[in-house]
């Protein structure tokens, strides 16, 4: 087998002497379909959900060359999100690096093997040339924790049986853009494309003693806006570089994704809202207190235009999203007899939601 790849490698050396120097005319696509995992969505309560990343580079059928796959930033709906899990352990730089033996698969997975999110495919072109294309690659990607500032970090970990060679990608989702980066790939070769599938099925690959799958099924949550519409749109950068040291050895080119627009169906939701009281272990009587109130919704559905009012006093609106809660002060008066305790009630009130809440304080 390794002896018959050889012989076409050195074919594809010949073919490629005789082509055109740098491809060109290259169209993109980029999608993420995405569906909850269980249920619904809501429009406004996060919910797990099944998300794939679609990346596709396509050359016209007169061209013989597809320039290489170096950079693709994909703007996701502002309503999907990475979220690692606390309890999930980062395949960190000292577990999975580029010095790590990427040419023996279960070695990698075996170094990240409880970080597993998702799953892939790509295909590649040896040599840039289309007519050779290799359908072989896997692709397995691992929750790398969050950077500093507090962004979602994975690792994808590419290996194509065919070249016996893998390859180590990173990404980090900012500003709802997921930003890869793709190294050289072995015999100057160019992505055709790849797809990340989180949490994807599990990828079955006894030939290369591979079975993985994406151990996190809240990894990715979603959202669907009131407007049913779900749109994402990318940059690829192309461009020739060293097959050897990955050093440019020409221009890059930058080519945009027509906007992929997915209809999806979000639940309204219904906001409940709980109150916890804080404030003052005695007052004189008629005088006012102060008093704190952490508000949460323990709902669906944003909570808007909050306001909480009490005897004597109210305080400013506020909005609470779903799952979420807010702390407001309210001076409220206290009226009893000396030496006993008053019930001081508050009244919280929203956008078609109210909660009621009292605190026990002492009249002096």
């Amino acid at each position: 087998m390794k002896k018959l790849f050889a012989i076409v490698v050195a074919a594809l050396m010949t073919l490629l002497v005789a082509a055109e120097a740098q491809a060109a005319n290259e169209s993109v696509t980029a999608k993420t379909p995405v569906s909850p995992v269980k249920g619904s969505f809501y429009q406004s309560y996060p919910r797990p959900a099944n998300l794939t990343i679609r990346a596709d580079v396509t050359i016209p059928d007169s061209q013989a060359l597809i320039l290489p796959m170096k950079n693709t930033k994909i703007t996701f709906p502002s309503t999907i999100s990475f979220n690692p899990k606390k309890s999930m352990p980062a395949c960190t730089d000292d577990k999975l690096n580029t010095q790590s033996p990427l040419g023996t698969p279960t070695a990698v997975l075996e170094a990240c093997k409880d970080s597993v999110v998702g799953t892939g495919t790509s295909t590649i072109y040896l040599f840039k040339q289309k007519a050779h294309p290799l359908a072989d690659p896997i692709l397995i990607i691992f929750s790398a924790g969050r950077s500093a500032s507090g962004n979602a970090k994975v690792k994808i970990y590419g290996f194509s049986k065919g070249t016996g060679v893998g390859i180590l990608m990173t990404g980090e989702l900012k500003n709802h853009v997921l930003d890869v980066a793709i190294p050289v790939l072995s015999y100057d070769s160019a992505v055709q494309y790849y797809q990340f599938d989180l949490p994807g099925k599990e990828l079955d690959r006894p030939d290369i003693g591979i079975a993985a799958k994406g151990l996190d099924p809240s990894y990715v949550q979603a959202t669907c806006p009131a407007s049913g519409k779900l749109t994402t749109n990318a940059d690829f950068i192309l461009g020739e570089r060293d097959a050897s040291t990955g050093e440019d050895t020409g221009p890059e080119t930058t080519v945009s994704s027509p906007p992929e627009t997915q209809n999806c169906t979000g639940l309204k939701g219904k906001a409940i809202l709980k109150a916890s009281i804080k404030g003052p272990k005695a007052v004189k009587n008629g005088k006012k207190g102060t008093f704190k109130l952490t508000i949460k919704n323990n709902g669906t559905a944003v909570a808007k235009g909050v306001r909480v009012s009490a005897p004597g006093g109210k305080s400013g609106k506020v909005t609470i999203a779903a799952k979420a809660s807010k702390t407001v002060k309210v001076k409220a008066k206290v009226s009893g007899k000396k030496g006993r305790k008053a019930t001081v009630k508050f009244t919280i009130k929203g956008s078609g939601v109210s909660a009621k809440a009292t605190a026990k304080v002492k009249v002096k």
